[in-house]
């Protein structure tokens, strides 16, 4: 199970709309399966879930008109992970996801009724990378530390779409940005500390911290009667992440993150989370 809020801060309409919001996911699934093909790789085949929903509010710099938008929803799909090494998951390893996604969504701008639409599709994931032992040091407090480095990929397709509708005032909205490919490249480093007083408690200690670069292959816009206003500054991010995560025994672990993206003309995304994971 894993708690995710947001803050997005973004412009449209070569600057003249600035646009804040707030979101919050919630997360749960587990395993239906798992097995190993040589008795040191690891396989894991499960189902997930999850909530979300989002409210942002959009204010011309020009002219003072706002509009407020809120979305909610579901998703449920299966995920499929393998490690080249399930004893401390050094090598090389393959996450990848698929979900189907349906959210209500509103709009409600400066006296006009609110716009109700539904919005609907699949996204789906790969990610990959290769984990190697960089070295290893004791600390003052009596813990032997590992350090180890993550050079990873992933590749992401987007393919919710928004219901095509005409307002009640006659404007046809249409949206675009559906089936948008959002690329990762980046490297993750982080410690597995242990501290003598832990032997045979299997407790481990991994605070990190990684650094990527994401490009998204669409722009997210709207069309209203033919004219296009799109988001700006999300096509090239840099995002830099730092966590913990914990594993307190063999069946329980817990971690969490605090991460940032910033992109051009004043995109910027902050990202918290807080996940538990139970073993039977």
């Amino acid at each position: 199970m894993r708690h995710v809020g947001g803050h997005e801060r973004s412009r449209a309409g070569d600057g003249q709309l600035n646009t804040q919001a707030n979101r919050y996911v919630l997360q749960l699934g587990g395993d239906l399966a798992q097995w190993s093909s040589n008795a040191q790789d690891r396989w894991h085949l499960g189902v997930m879930a999850g909530y979300a929903n989002q409210h942002s509010n959009t204010q011309s710099n020009r002219v003072g008109y706002k509009s407020d938008g809120r979305i909610s929803g579901y998703s449920a799909g299966l995920y499929a992970t393998w490690y080249q090494n399930d004893a401390n998951k050094t090598g090389a390893y393959v996450d990848s996801w698929a979900l189907y996604n349906w959210f209500d969504n509103s709009v409600s701008s400066d006296n006009r009724s609110a716009d109700d639409y539904d919005s609907r599709g699949v996204t789906a994931s790969v990610e990959g990378g290769y984990t190697f032992e960089a070295g290893t040091f004791s600390g003052s407090e009596e813990t032997l530390n590992t350090w180890y480095v993550q050079p990873q990929a992933q590749i992401t397709w987007m393919g919710v779409k928004d219901s095509d509708h005409t307002r009640k005032d006659g404007t046809r909205i249409e949206t675009e940005g559906d089936g948008n490919v959002q690329t990762r490249l980046g490297v993750k480093t982080y410690l597995n500390s242990h501290h003598q007083r832990d032997d045979g408690k299997q407790r481990e200690f991994q605070p990190y911290i990684e650094a990527n670069w994401i490009n998204n292959s669409k722009v997210y816009a709207v069309k209203m009667n033919g004219q296009t206003v799109g988001r700006e500054g999300a096509r090239n991010l840099g995002e830099v992440r730092t966590g913990v995560e914990a594993k307190v025994n063999n069946n329980l672990s817990l971690w969490g993150n605090v991460g940032v993206q910033l992109g051009d003309k004043g995109y910027s995304d902050t990202q918290g989370m807080l996940g538990v994971k139970y073993s039977w």
